[in-house]
């Protein structure tokens, strides 16, 4: 099952304008689409022939999406098709609950969810790699600090027993 929600986004065209809708759908991310035709009216195209309402035809293309591809597919159809552009067209999308039937978006959706694994383990090592360096500089560094320290302190002692040695010098002189 999708760990992802899924969303259908619902394109509805005079035809000849499915195959734009299709190809921005793509070019946004999305794998493909289905194109129903249908009849349809809106206050704008309400025609009447001989007393007879004259409905035109219509293209629906569904498009099923990951959640997080929604906005830009839509943008895309809307920007593509000219959608904004009053009697052109209308795009919408509705959540979707569950899946049934598509074999190839399971596969898809696996190596996407195994790729993910694979980053996010690599990341990981890298991280505690980066962090284990951090844990020996620290330690060379304590190490090296201790041993400077150690230098000073021998220093300081030789040069306190240096004196000494000159004044017995003396006194063994005289």
């Amino acid at each position: 099952m999708f760990k992802e929600a899924m969303c259908l986004i619902v394109t509805i065209v005079y035809p000849g304008y499915s195959a734009d809708v299709i190809n921005a759908s793509k070019k946004a991310g999305a794998d493909g689409a289905t194109i129903l035709s249908g009849r349809g009216t809106s206050v704008n195209e309400q025609t009447v022939l001989l007393g007879v309402p004259i409905q035109p035809e219509k293209e629906m293309v569904l498009t099923l999406v990951k959640k997080s591809l929604r906005k830009n597919v839509m943008k895309e159809i809307v920007k593509t098709c000219n959608l904004n552009t009053e009697g052109k067209g209308i795009t919408f999308s509705l959540p979707v609950d569950e899946i049934s039937g598509a074999p190839h978006l399971f596969k898809k959706y696996k190596r996407e969810q195994e790729k993910k694994q694979k980053e996010a383990q690599k990341t990981k090592r890298a991280k505690e790699q980066k962090e284990k360096a951090k844990t020996a500089n620290k330690k060379e560094t304590k190490k090296e600090t201790k041993k400077v320290e150690v230098k000073k302190e021998k220093t300081k002692e030789e040069k306190t027993k240096q004196p000494k040695a000159k004044s017995e010098d003396k006194t063994k002189k005289a």
